[in-house]
């Protein structure tokens, strides 16, 4: 009898370890839409790259305050701003849903243009965050140092190379690092053509404040193409580009771009001018940087934890500036949006129900690129490009319908004429 009851409870037992192993199984099988609030891993939603399609269609989304839009009626807005600022061309991307959302909803809105899936948009300063992100996916795969200074990257001293041979008498270059040239706090000045000599200087020491500088990005994009010794659109290309699916972004102007580049004097057509970009060229279309916003400004795609909050998250210096190129005002700080800071490589400041918002924009020789993104309870990614010598911004007309009254950076960008009025 006792030997039957052994047997029995044994039994039981590996039954009930059975049973155990066998619902932990179903359990993991079942549910694979469950997903934590952990920070974003370094591989990144890797399905989430063929969800992000052109959809047009009566789908709604919410504003910042929940109200609802729709898209057909946000077109015919669109339609009527357009034809009120005497605008040639306007292609918006906005994507729309929960963080972990494994199919966001995204709305394509393209007007006035000829070829509207094929046109690009020369986006200067808009290439700055794809910059950052590069450089911070080298920091993930440990290819590179944040805060090396970048000197200690080259085989001999900086002022030996002709294009920087004006720092020879300024020992201050030794403390650059790609940290302090991401969030503009370098110290050199905006651009050389602005000297009356046209030489590079140092407007103030490397992370004594914010100071906008595009030549501290074309020190960073020389050093990396040494380190490297490839060109940055290459490297963009293998670790930026084809990973996320941006087809139609680059840092030169391809010949596969002509004909299909928005301009002021033909939508769609190449100007046989050369424009003189403020941030170096840079060409892209609404669709890619969207696509870009919403992978890395909302997952980290392809980051590590580190990198990611780093990034994106954590502000590198406060803005106290009245404007981009601006330094800062004495005495109390200048109206501006709430905590507005830069990280790396984009603008950053606070408006309810949001975790923060990102922000990029340009507005330069008749085209105006803004593209921002921000997690809430319906994370969202936008990119607005505009063709045409508009007076006034078109983007704070666009950016209130599409996503309500908010406070918007676009005043201290220089985009004239921004205010959002209720």
């Amino acid at each position: 009898m006792n030997v039957q009851m052994l047997r029995l409870v044994r039994f039981i037992k590996i039954s009930c370890l059975c049973l155990l192993g066998l619902t932990i199984i179903l359990f993991i099988s079942c549910a694979p839409s469950i997903r934590t609030a952990a920070p974003p891993s370094s591989q990144g939603p890797e399905g989430n790259l063929s969800q992000l399609s052109a959809i047009q269609s009566e789908w709604s989304w919410k504003t910042i305050r929940g109200e609802v839009r729709t898209y057909e009626q946000t077109r015919k807005v669109l339609e009527a701003i357009i034809k009120e600022y005497g605008v040639l061309g306007l292609s918006l991307v906005l994507t729309q849903g929960t963080r972990y959302a494994q199919k966001p909803k995204t709305y394509i809105f393209d007007l006035g243009l000829g070829h509207p899936e094929m046109t690009v948009f020369r986006a200067g300063r808009l290439g700055q965050p794809v910059l950052a992100y590069l450089v911070m996916k080298l920091v993930t795969d440990e290819q590179f140092d944040l805060d090396k200074p970048l000197q200690k990257y080259l085989p001999r001293p900086l002022p030996e190379y002709p294009a920087y041979s004006d720092l020879k008498e300024d020992s201050r270059y030794k403390r650059l690092t790609a940290r302090l040239i991401l969030s503009h706090q370098s110290g050199l000045v905006n651009s050389r053509l602005t000297h009356p000599a046209h030489k590079l200087t140092f407007e103030t020491s490397p992370g004594e404040r914010f100071g906008y500088s595009e030549e501290g990005y074309r020190l960073l994009q020389f050093v990396l193409e040494q380190i490297f010794g490839q060109s940055l659109n290459d490297l963009a290309k293998s670790n930026v580009f084809d990973p996320l699916g941006m087809s139609q972004t680059s840092f030169i102007q391809e010949p596969r771009f002509e004909g299909h580049l928005a301009t002021v004097a033909s939508v769609g057509h190449d100007s046989k001018n050369p424009v003189s970009e403020v941030s170096g060229t840079f060409i892209t279309s609404a669709s890619d940087y969207t696509k870009f916003m919403w992978l890395v400004r909302i997952y980290g795609y392809r980051l590590s934890h580190e990198a990611f909050f780093s990034y994106i998250i954590l502000p590198e210096v406060s803005v106290r500036s009245p404007s981009i190129f601006e330094p800062p005002c004495p005495g109390d700080r200048p109206a501006l949006p709430k905590r507005l800071s830069w990280c790396l490589g984009w603008g950053t400041y606070e408006i309810p129900r949001t975790s923060g918002v990102c922000f990029i924009g340009q507005r330069h020789q008749g085209t105006e690129c803004y593209a921002t993104a921000f997690e809430s309870e319906r994370s969202t990614a936008l990119s607005i490009f505009v063709a045409g010598n508009a007076q006034r911004s078109v983007s704070a007309r666009v950016l209130r319908e599409i996503l309500g009254e908010i406070e918007t950076p676009l005043t201290w960008l220089g985009f004239k004429d921004a205010r959002i009025t209720k």
